[in-house]
Parts: C-alpha cells; sequence; structure tokens
C-alpha cells in the first residue's frame, strides 16, 4: 500500500500541480534519469536518498539545449528561462556545435582557467535556479510548506579547488527525499518520466524505416519522436472539439428559440450562444471520451474555471437533477437519441435499457471518484 500511495503522490504532482513553467517536470525527470542510470554519486541510506544538484544541472542542460534554440517557450507570459542567456552564449561565444560537443568539455577531469570560471558559474546559476524554484515547491500540493518533497542538504565539506567535473559534483549541496520515493523512481521511472510510455514506444516504432520487400511501400524515416503530427494523432487533441459540434448545434438552436438552457454546474441561465460552452464533464484529456453523456452545456466563465479538474461528488449531487434533464433531453431528440444510448451502453451501463437514469447516475459519480481516489486528480465544485 506504501508504493501505491507513493506513486498517487507523484501523480498528483505531474497531473494536477500548480506549474509557471517546466522546471518541475524536468527535476522529476532528472532524478529519474539518474537513478535509472545508477550514478554512482547517488548516496542511498536508510531512510534518506542524496543526489548532488550538479548532476540535476548537468542533466538540465541537456534537456534544454535544443528547446531553448527551437524556441519552445518553456515558461509562462514568453519570459526567459533563469539561465536561457547563459545556454544561449555558451552556444555562440565557446563554438560548441551542440549539447554533446559542450557535454565533453564539460566532463573532462582537468579545465583550463578559461573553462574552470566558465563551468562553475554556469553549473552554480543552474543549481540555484533548482534549488530555489522547482525543489522548493515541488509538492505544494500536499500542503506542507516550502521543501516538503525534496529538502537541501548543503556541502559544507567543499572542496577548496575545482580542476574538473567530478569537483563540481563533490562541491555540490544535496537533494534530499524519502527512500519510498527512490524505490517508485527505481521500478517505475520509465513509466512516470514517460521513457517506456505506450504512446511515445507506439510513436518510435512509427517513426522507423522498417525494411520491406515490397516496393510499393515507401518508409518515411524521422526522427524520434519529432514528429509532432504523429504525437496529435495518438493524443487526439483536435478531436475533442470537432467532436461535440453535434451536441454544441442542439443547445444554439433551443437557446435561440428562446428555450430556456442552464449551465450544469452553477444553474444559471445561459442567455447566449456566445456564452455557451460545452465542457467534457470528465476532462477529455483525462479519458478521451466524447460520448454524449459526457457533453454537458455550461457558461464559458465556468467551463474555464473548471479547466481539466474532475468534478467532487458533491458538485455532482448539486447538479443531479441539471444532469438528469440534460441526459433526459438527449434521450428525446430523434438525431441524438440512438447515440446517446449507445453511448451509455458502452461506456457506462453495458446494458440496452435505459428507463432509469439512476444507474446512469451511479456509474458517473463512481469514475469521477475513482480519477480523484485512485489517480490523485484534483476535484472541482462550482
Amino acid at each position: 500500500m506504501l508504493m501505491e500511495e507513493k506513486i498517487l503522490v507523484i501523480q498528483k504532482i505531474i497531473e494536477q500541480e500548480s506549474k509557471t513553467s517546466t522546471y518541475k517536470f524536468a527535476l522529476l525527470r532528472a532524478v529519474i534519469d539518474l537513478i535509472s542510470a545508477q550514478s554512482p554519486f547517488i548516496e542511498v541510506g536508510k531512510t534518506v536518498v542524496k543526489i548532488p544538484v550538479t548532476l540535476i544541472s548537468d542533466k538540465w542542460l541537456f534537456y534544454y539545449w535544443d528547446l531553448i534554440e527551437s524556441g519552445f517557450t518553456q515558461i509562462r507570459g514568453y519570459r526567459k528561462l533563469a539561465f536561457e542567456e547563459r545556454i544561449q552564449s555558451l552556444k555562440s561565444d565557446n563554438n560548441f556545435l551542440n549539447y554533446w560537443d559542450f557535454n565533453k568539455a564539460l566532463h573532462r577531469n582537468n579545465y583550463s582557467m578559461h573553462d574552470k570560471n566558465l563551468f562553475s558559474s554556469t553549473i552554480q546559476e543552474l543549481n540555484n535556479t533548482i534549488i530555489k524554484n522547482p525543489a522548493r515547491y515541488l509538492g505544494s500540493s500536499s500542503k506542507n510548506g516550502d521543501y516538503s518533497f525534496f529538502q537541501i542538504e548543503k556541502n559544507e565539506d567543499k572542496k577548496k579547488n575545482v580542476e574538473g567535473f567530478v569537483d563540481l559534483i563533490e562541491n555540490s549541496p544535496k537533494i534530499c527525499f524519502d527512500l519510498a520515493y527512490y524505490d517508485v523512481f527505481k521500478h517505475y521511472g520509465g513509466f512516470i518520466s514517460g521513457s517506456n510510455s505506450i504512446i511515445l514506444n507506439w510513436i518510435a516504432f512509427m517513426n522507423k524505416k522498417i525494411p520491406t520487400n515490397d516496393v510499393s511501400i515507401v518508409s518515411e524515416p524521422m526522427s524520434s519522436y519529432g514528429n509532432d503530427r504523429l504525437l496529435s494523432i495518438m493524443i487526439q487533441e483536435q478531436v475533442a472539439e470537432r467532436e461535440v459540434r453535434e451536441i454544441r448545434d442542439f443547445w444554439v438552436s433551443r437557446i435561440r428559440l428562446g428555450i430556456p438552457v442552464f449551465c450544469a454546474w452553477s444553474g444559471k441561465q445561459i442567455k447566449e450562444v456566445s456564452e455557451l460552452a460545452i465542457d467534457h464533464a470528465i476532462p477529455f484529456s483525462v479519458m478521451f471520451n466524447n460520448d454524449y453523456w459526457n457533453l454537458l452545456p455550461c457558461l464559458s466563465k465556468v467551463n474555464g474555471n473548471k479547466s481539466d479538474k474532475i468534478l467532487s461528488i458533491n458538485q455532482i449531487q448539486l447538479a443531479k437533477e441539471r444532469i438528469l434533464d440534460i441526459w433526459e433531453s438527449y434521450k428525446n431528440e430523434p438525431k441524438l437519441s440512438q447515440t446517446f444510448q449507445a453511448h451509455c451502453q458502452i461506456s457506462l451501463t453495458g446494458t440496452s435499457a435505459i428507463n432509469d437514469f439512476s444507474n446512469l447516475l451511479d456509474k458517473f459519480t463512481s469514475l469521477n471518484g475513482f480519477f480523484i481516489d485512485s489517480r490523485g486528480m484534483e476535484s472541482w465544485k462550482c
């Protein structure tokens, strides 16, 4: 049970915890990658594990090098990362053709005077960013304050001289965390970080040039995970909006005919078409589900506030009568009825007889409860 609880905490951090940049993702990924690689500088104690922050900074240089060069947004408000100018100057001022060219110089045992100052100041800047930002705030969903997941241990026995990369490691402060999380990262890290996820392996398979004797088949080589179109197809990111049109048209027609339409969650009337949003009650990103029972009218502002959160059981009870009325409307609309009932049978009840919506509501409530209790997802109440 302890392992399951720890996985739930990590899952909540990844999926639901507040983020203003990609720092938290990068920190978790670096820790997982270092544990997976069984770095000899990781200290595994009886209850606590310690990792030199410099090792994490080294990983960050790898992660962010090409992302910065490609101009991908890494922080909200289009602000620059704390170390972005540093990486750009490393590339432009030192003739490093790519990260691996830089890596060879960084990992030397003996630096020139120029490299000693350059690499020491670079690592120090990244170390400070990691300690003051993601290490401090990661785990904030636990409500235990700063440094609740990772703690920082300063190195009181620093070497006076830095001659190479190992000296930078030995001079480094350390992040410390519970041994139980180390076991989770060790055994499930590939799935948590996504390096062994089904979707990424599926994409990698499709991206490979597969040999064939059929000359009519032309296989186009692509980068391992770099095909944005493939990723978009796999996660169906454009499907959600397209597939709600029929339901949206139904509610738009009612509003224009003067038939009262009410927000499923607030209960307020939706008086203008411009105020109408079609909410995936269970977010599309969670279940990839466009079933009619999952598509409910709500006010645009309410929909924006709910975002990808999960309905609390209390919210479902408060909205019970409105949910049932909406489903009744779908059942009674000739253009929607057959599809609505099929969706209910396949996804919720397993039976074609839908005379009483109570079974649907029970299953709907159970689904939301599962994502909150078993997946650690954030609950929401209007």
